[in-house]
């Protein structure tokens, strides 16, 4: 039994050692309409689904569903609101650079509209992606 769970580890341990996971720190600037607009960081992950279409999370989004198209990537994200309830957000995404050998980064600006009807509030974020 030791030895089926020791593979078992291995098996998963390099499955995602050869994924394309990639890593990323966010500045947000949210309610974009008041009179000061709120600043925040996020950090968050991704995983690679195939070549354009990747799921991961965000601090700030929650679950993100990304789909590529060159450099302009389509963002829907799925995250609570503080009050039990769901938000969606829809956004739209463009990665300024990209470059690296094995150890890849990425320069990116994303702006998402988080929420429906009045509620509905914009984020935007500059990132930089690390990946694998």
């Amino acid at each position: 039994m030791k030895m089926v769970k020791n593979i078992a580890i291995v098996a998963c341990a390099a499955s995602f050692m050869f994924a394309n996971v990639s890593f990323h720190m966010a500045n947000n600037y949210s309610g974009l309409d008041a009179a000061t607009p709120t600043v925040g960081t996020s950090y968050g992950a991704s995983y690679a689904l195939n070549g354009t279409t990747s799921v991961g999370y965000d601090s700030q989004l929650g679950m993100l569903m990304s789909f590529a198209v060159g450099n302009t990537t389509l963002r829907m994200g799925w995250t609570d609101d503080g009050a039990g309830n769901t938000d969606t957000s829809v956004g739209l995404g463009f990665t300024w650079w990209n470059g690296g050998e094995g150890f890849n980064t990425s320069i990116s600006t994303n702006y998402d509209m988080v929420g429906t009807g009045a509620d509905a509030d914009g984020n935007l974020s500059m990132a930089v992606g690390f990946g694998f």
